[in-house]
């Protein structure tokens, strides 16, 4: 079987998914910042440099690490705004019909 990521139609995705993609997205980024955090406490590095360096070090990682929640965010928004344009365009069709 194929193990790459299915294609997903914009217009299949709920609105509601929308929301849901983000707060995964954010809860993971979240999760990767304390998660740094800790490795800089346990390394000894404490306080603000220890929180700017943790913000610049997961950061860069979830560029790598959290792709996939952050294109699933990204294809949900997308979908959304493909479904807006669509219901306007009807819409606009309807008014000037």
């Amino acid at each position: 079987m194929d193990q790459s990521e299915p294609q997903t139609d914009p217009s299949t995705v709920p609105s509601r998914s929308v929301g849901r993609a983000f707060a995964i997205y954010t809860g993971l980024r979240a999760l990767l910042f304390a998660a740094v955090l800790a490795v800089l406490f346990l390394v000894g590095l404490r306080g603000i440099p220890a929180l700017a360096a943790a913000l610049l070090v997961s950061s860069i990682a979830s560029l790598f690490v959290l792709r996939g929640p952050r294109d699933a965010a990204t294809a949900a928004l997308a979908a959304r705004q493909d479904r807006r344009q669509a219901e306007h365009a009807r819409l606009r069709g309807m008014l000037d019909g």
